[in-house]
C-alpha cells in the first residue's frame, strides 16, 4: 500500500468516527528546540506535577518511545457546546472540558478502532496510540501535522474552529504524505496574557505553577496560596479564561459528540450545593467525568477558596 493511498484511507476512516481534524508528521521532525522543554522544567513551571521530568529524552525524540516510527497521525475532536458560565456570584464555574463524559475514555476508544481499521488494510502495519497517556508533546506533534498553531497561551488554535478541542494520536511504522506546519496567527494579540488573572502566561510559556486549571485539578492535598486564592473567579475546577478571550474562539463551532454535551446541573452548580456533597454523592456526580480526578477533598478545598474569595 503506497504512502498516498494509506494516508488517504486514515483520513477518510477518521472522519467516519467522528474526528473533526486529522494530520500527519514525520517522526523525524520534532522538535526543532530541544531546549525549551528542559528550561521550561528548570525554571519549575511545573509546579508539582514531577512527572513531567520523567522520560524527558522521550519526550524530546518519539523513536526513544516507540522504536518503529515513522509517522505520527494526530487528530483533533470538537469538544465546543454552545452553553455560558453564569455571572452570578453564588455559581462555580467548572472548565467547559469537564462539563461532560471524560474526554480520555472517548478518544481512545475511537483511535483503537481507527487502527484496527487501518491493521485490516494491512496487517504489516504495528501501531500505538495515545491520549494524555504517554511521554509525548502531543500539542507539538499536532502543529508539525498541520492540525493548526500553538498560540500564546500554548493551545493549539485552528483558524476555522478555535481551540476548543481535544488531541490524541497515533504512532505508525510506515510512512504517509506529511502536513505543513500552519502560520502562527496570534499577531500582536495579547487578549489571553492580560486576562489571566494570576499572571500565569507570557507569550509562549505557561508557568503552570500559577495557572488555575493546574492549581484546581493537578496541585493536591495543600491549600491553595493566598496570592492565588484571592484570584480564583469562582473557578472551582479548570479555567477558561484564556480561552474565551481568544479572537479566534468566535469562530467555534459546535460538537457533534453527545458525551461532551453537558450535565445541566454542572454548568450552573451553586457553591452551597457542591460545598454540601459528601464524598459518596461527588463520587457518584462526577464519576465518569474529569472532575473526578480532583478527588473529593480538593475539590471542597477549592470551593471553599473561591467562596472566600467573593465574600
Amino acid at each position: 500500500m503506497d504512502s498516498a493511498y494509506l494516508s488517504n484511507l486514515i483520513e477518510i476512516q477518521a472522519n467516519k468516527l467522528g474526528f473533526d481534524k486529522t494530520g500527519f508528521a514525520s517522526a523525524d521532525n520534532l522538535p526543532e528546540d530541544r531546549t525549551y522543554l528542559q528550561t521550561w522544567l528548570n525554571n519549575g513551571f511545573h509546579g508539582e506535577m514531577a512527572w513531567m521530568e520523567n522520560y524527558v529524552d522521550k519526550r524530546l525524540d518519539i523513536k526513544k518511545l516507540f522504536p518503529e516510527t515513522e509517522s505520527v497521525i494526530m487528530v483533533a475532536l470538537n469538544y465546543y457546546t454552545p452553553y455560558k458560565h453564569s455571572l452570578q456570584k453564588n455559581i462555580a464555574k467548572i472548565s467547559r472540558y469537564a462539563w461532560g463524559n471524560d474526554y480520555h475514555k472517548i478518544i481512545k476508544k475511537k483511535l483503537k478502532k481507527l487502527l484496527v481499521s487501518i491493521k485490516e488494510h494491512d496487517s504489516t502495519i504495528e501501531g500505538r496510540i495515545f491520549c494524555d497517556t504517554a511521554p509525548v508533546q502531543e500539542k507539538l506533534w499536532a502543529v508539525e501535522a498541520g492540525l493548526g498553531w500553538q498560540g500564546k497561551n500554548t493551545n493549539v488554535i485552528a483558524k476555522d474552529m478555535g481551540s476548543w478541542f481535544f488531541l490524541g494520536g497515533i504512532v505508525i511504522n510506515k510512512k504517509l504524505i506529511y502536513d505543513q506546519p500552519l502560520t502562527d496567527y496570534c499577531g500582536n494579540c495579547t487578549a489571553c496574557i492580560d486576562a489571566c488573572p494570576t499572571q500565569a502566561l507570557e507569550p509562549y510559556a505557561l508557568n503552570a505553577s500559577r495557572c488555575l486549571s493546574y492549581i484546581t485539578i493537578e496541585y493536591w492535598d495543600k491549600p491553595i496560596p493566598k496570592s492565588i486564592s484571592d484570584k480564583m473567579e469562582r473557578w472551582v475546577f479548570g479555567c477558561d479564561i484564556c480561552q474565551d478571550v481568544c479572537p479566534w474562539n468566535r469562530f467555534a463551532q459546535e460538537t457533534g459528540e453527545t458525551d461532551f454535551y453537558p450535565n445541566p446541573a454542572n454548568i450552573e452548580p451553586q457553591f452551597d450545593e457542591l460545598l454540601s456533597l459528601n464524598e459518596e454523592a461527588f463520587k457518584k456526580r462526577f464519576k465518569k467525568t474529569p472532575v473526578f480526578r480532583a478527588k473529593y477533598k480538593n475539590f471542597i478545598r477549592n470551593i471553599k477558596s473561591t467562596m472566600s474569595e467573593n465574600r
